[in-house]
């Protein structure tokens, strides 16, 4: 038979086991959320670059008369 010691020291494991998980999910929903950030500011520059490049008149017309 368990004895009360070894019960209340595998409560103890338990709970601080699930404190773990819960502090590990945590810190990896940051993560997550610091790189959609990133990502998000990357793909703006990029659009934002391509805007740019895009200009009126720009790159349209070649001087084929040498």
């Amino acid at each position: 038979m368990p004895s009360v010691e070894g019960i209340a020291a595998q409560s103890v494991a338990i709970s601080q086991s699930q404190t773990q998980n819960q502090c590990e999910m945590l810190v990896a929903k940051k993560q997550l959320d610091a790189q959609k950030q990133q990502g998000a500011a990357i793909a703006q520059l990029l659009e934002d670059s391509v805007r740019l490049s895009k200009s009126p008149g720009t790159g349209n017309l070649i001087n084929t008369n040498g």
